[in-house]
């Protein structure tokens, strides 16, 4: 019994971290490199869940007893694939991306409002020392001629950044190859592309 509830634990935690994991990496801006080792970890852990799976099936077959299953059971042995799919669905479909960005709605507007104010030193070319503005760290502050203040917050490929911008006009000027997806509001994610 005790082995079983110390396995129980150890799932537990792997399933917490794993969310955990998925709900940071999958929150920024843009995309994250972390999906593609996601992917491949995600499909072993759900292969060696399925082989412990029947694993257990088979030994409580051959035990001929078949009425051992409990509530507990099926809890333990859904916990896992629920966790693998609920984390990667929510994390495609921006869930996590939008709690982030709520929580730190309000510091990127303050910033953005200090950038227009000019109370923040945008430095050469726009490069600055990283900056933490909500739960987000700004590497890189644009002010365009129109007012729209730009920020990048990560990496959206091997070359392209992600952001922010903040537009008092809809939507902001299209410098170049840039994108930009309407949050609400003032408020759409940036793509810097080159």
């Amino acid at each position: 019994m005790d082995k079983d509830l110390s396995t129980s634990k150890k799932t537990a935690i792997a399933c917490i971290l794993w969310f955990a994991l998925c709900a940071v990496a999958f929150s920024n801006a843009g995309f994250n490199i972390f999906f593609l080792i996601a992917l491949p970890i995600a499909g072993i852990w759900w292969m060696v869940w399925f082989v412990r799976l029947m694993i257990y099936r088979s030994r409580q077959y051959q035990a001929k007893n078949k009425n051992i299953s409990t509530k507990y059971t099926w809890i333990y042995w859904a916990l896992e694939p629920a966790t693998l799919i609920v984390s990667l669905v929510l994390s495609n479909f921006g869930v996590f991306s939008y709690i982030r960005f709520m929580a730190s709605e309000q510091a990127l507007t303050n910033y953005a409002e200090h950038v227009r104010a000019g109370k923040v030193d945008l430095a050469f070319e726009f490069q600055h020392p990283p900056r933490q503005v909500g739960l987000y760290t700004v590497t890189v502050t644009d002010l365009l001629a129109d007012g729209t203040v730009r920020m990048i917050t990560s990496s959206h490929s091997v070359m392209d950044k992600a952001g922010f911008a903040n537009s008092p006009n809809n939507p902001p000027l299209k410098l170049g190859e840039d994108s930009y997806k309407h949050i609400y509001g003032r408020w759409w994610y940036w793509y810097e592309s080159w």
